[in-house]
């Protein structure tokens, strides 16, 4: 066979940074408290709270949108960035039965603030384009300076 009489000694020892080295891999069920909020994840960059690691003495800075549409696309790309990153998490350790739980929550909470988005400023995506009119394009685009801070 390929490895037959090779005597080759591989390291794998980069598969216990993930635990994916141990048989019969179960993960323990992590609380809530493991995890920040949306909102500070998306601000941190991570939604643990044992893993944000400041850069010296930097800290991150809060976000104030400038108007009702920022405080909404806001909340949008909160919730966005927070299910991303369980996303994540959740594919090294699939049976966090915690983390699957608060991924549902916050893809809940998603859809509301998208829902309320759309219905006051028009279609976040194509995806939402509604009626006989093609509204996609009637959105300003990220480009278009309206006087606030611009996400793109």
């Amino acid at each position: 066979m390929l490895f037959d009489n090779n005597n080759m000694d591989y390291d794998f020892t980069f598969l216990n940074i993930a635990d994916l080295n141990k048989p019969n891999h179960k993960d323990m069920n992590v609380s809530y408290e493991k995890f920040v909020s949306a909102k500070e994840g998306f601000l941190r960059g991570n939604m643990f709270k044992d893993e944000y690691l400041p850069y010296k003495n930097m800290t991150y800075v809060e976000i104030k949108p400038k108007n009702d549409r920022e405080a909404k696309l806001y909340n949008v790309m909160q919730y966005a960035f927070a299910i991303t990153d369980l996303n994540l998490y959740l594919d090294l350790h699939p049976s966090d039965m915690s983390a699957l739980n608060m991924l549902k929550e916050l893809i809940k909470e998603e859809e509301m603030v998208k829902k309320e988005y759309v219905n006051s400023y028009g279609p976040l995506d194509v995806c939402e384009v509604k009626g006989n009119k093609f509204n996609w394009i009637d959105s300003p685009w990220s480009w278009e300076k309206l006087g606030g801070n611009m996400y793109v």
